[in-house]
């Protein structure tokens, strides 16, 4: 059976007084149509290479759209919470810099918003980190300072730097400006498809699915929202689950942007208030999701980006009315991403 597939990419979005900042940003996202003199819950941005249009793709039984955050610039979704997070900051925090812990994409969008605001970034990554995420970071002029392969050592490293070099090091796990800038994707998603009645969202530290859920619950809380994580690293299921953090010693998954072993206390809480459901998904599943992506939709999409999909297409997840799964990520090195397709074409 043949379903309608919407692609709707979300917009960058902000206060009044910074979205004349970003109006200047217009020529290098392609973003266009702003509407200038509105609050940040109404001012709207639309990426040009992602409005929405219709096509027909067999997906079996299943109706839903995507929101695909893989086709900007940077191929993630995190550039808005970076230009939020850096934006705000004091005159002085921008002139010592500052510095932040990221498994790759948040250090991507951090270092390309660091170049453009003028504000120096370092950008703690364990050394287990994908080099292709590490090279983006230091072509957008980002310095890396690498920790140990434990989730805890980028925040020991966080504070190291901030007491050895006066850095400003801000904690996204914790940060309201996250919530905010993530949870713009929200808004776009309810003007594109108002009837929304589920949406998947990959989970790691959990900013992501904390600002989408808060806005769609806000406006209608009878849309559900489901968050994903992958199997290896299911640490926000199991406190979701428990109705408490849990901490897990380690996660081993192919999703590298979804490796926390903890979920943020700010975003745990948002998360219980306003998040229907967390499941997992396997990395086989994932995997067929990337390959399937690729091979139907003609799109990169990175494994973490993609747990969404294997959600629904495995079936750990039972969404009601029309469904949305965001594509968060598509930062993938081009022979990672070759594998994915040759290893499912052997399987077909």
């Amino acid at each position: 059976m043949f379903a309608p597939w919407t692609i709707a990419c979300a917009p960058s979005i902000t206060t009044s007084d910074e979205g004349r900042k970003f109006h200047e940003f217009v020529p290098q996202c392609g973003i266009i149509r702003p509407r200038r003199g509105k609050q940040w819950s109404r001012s709207l941005w639309r990426i040009s290479n992602g409005r929405a249009r219709r096509f027909r793709r067999s997906s079996g039984r299943r109706r839903f759209s995507r929101a695909s955050r893989s086709r900007q610039r940077l191929g993630i979704y995190k550039a808005r919470a970076a230009f939020t997070l850096l934006y705000r900051l004091g005159e002085e925090a921008k002139r010592r810099g500052v510095a932040l812990t990221s498994s790759g994409n948040f250090a991507t969008a951090f270092a390309y918003m660091g170049r453009w605001l003028g504000v120096p970034t370092a950008l703690v990554m364990m050394r287990r980190t994908s080099p292709f995420k590490a090279e983006q970071v230091a072509r957008f002029g980002g310095e890396i300072v690498w920790c140990e392969d434990r989730f805890e050592a980028r925040f020991e490293t966080l504070r190291r730097l901030e007491v050895e070099r006066g850095l400003l090091t801000i904690n996204h796990m914790e940060d309201p400006n996250v919530v905010i800038g993530h949870g713009t994707i929200g808004l776009e998603l309810l003007e594109q498809l108002p009837e929304v009645g589920t949406v998947l969202v990959p989970i790691s530290t959990g900013g992501l699915i904390a600002g989408i859920a808060l806005v769609l619950k806000e406006r209608d809380p009878r849309t559900s929202v489901i968050g994903v994580q992958p199997e290896g690293a299911q640490a926000t299921y199991l406190s979701f689950k428990a109705g408490t953090i849990v901490t897990i010693p380690e996660t081993r998954t192919i999703c590298d942007a979804l490796t926390a072993t903890r979920p943020g206390t700010l975003m745990f809480s948002l998360i219980q208030r306003y998040v229907d459901d967390v499941v997992v998904v396997s990395d086989e599943d994932v995997a067929e999701a990337v390959a399937w992506l690729a091979r139907e939709e003609k799109l990169v999409v990175e494994p973490s980006g993609a747990v969404g999909v294997a959600a629904l297409r495995s079936g750990r997840a039972t969404p009601r009315g029309p469904t949305i799964a965001l594509l968060s990520g598509g930062n993938i090195a081009p022979a990672h991403f070759a594998q994915f397709l040759t290893t499912s074409s052997a399987r077909a």
